[in-house]
């Protein structure tokens, strides 16, 4: 919970201000039960989990100011219908909506690159298998 606390409270700043990028149309997902890999490849899920570990995990693993927890599939299924492309965006560039994403998860020093490998990564382990 210590952890966790600071992390919530700089989250928390980062969200004032974040407004979130212009939707794209969403791409096509798979069919339900579909194969994550449809949806992940591409993408460096090596370097996306070094990314969430370092990054993302203290939000996303217990489910910090109504983030989506990782491997949950009923909390991603209506994410992952959204399409890859703007699930990316919403990540790289933060939104406010019924949870908050600050902008590159509040690190700005990840590349575009990095958070999209990290948002790939997140999707793999989060689709139902």
């Amino acid at each position: 919970m210590k952890k966790i606390l600071p992390v919530a409270a700089l989250c928390s700043i980062f969200f004032i201000g974040c407004g979130g990028g212009a939707e794209k149309p969403a791409a096509k997902a798979p069919a339900e039960g579909g194969a994550a890999s449809e949806l992940v490849s591409g993408y460096d899920l090596a370097n996306g989990k070094e990314v969430y570990d370092a990054n993302c995990a203290s939000c996303h693993d217990e489910g910090v100011l109504k983030s989506p927890k990782t491997g949950e599939v009923s909390a991603w299924t209506a994410r992952i219908d959204q399409g890859m492309d703007t699930l990316i965006q919403k990540s790289i560039d933060g939104y406010v909506a019924e949870g908050n994403m600050p902008a590159k998860g509040g690190n700005d020093a990840l590349t575009d690159e990095e958070v999209a490998n990290a948002v790939a990564y997140m999707v793999n382990e989060s689709v139902a298998k």
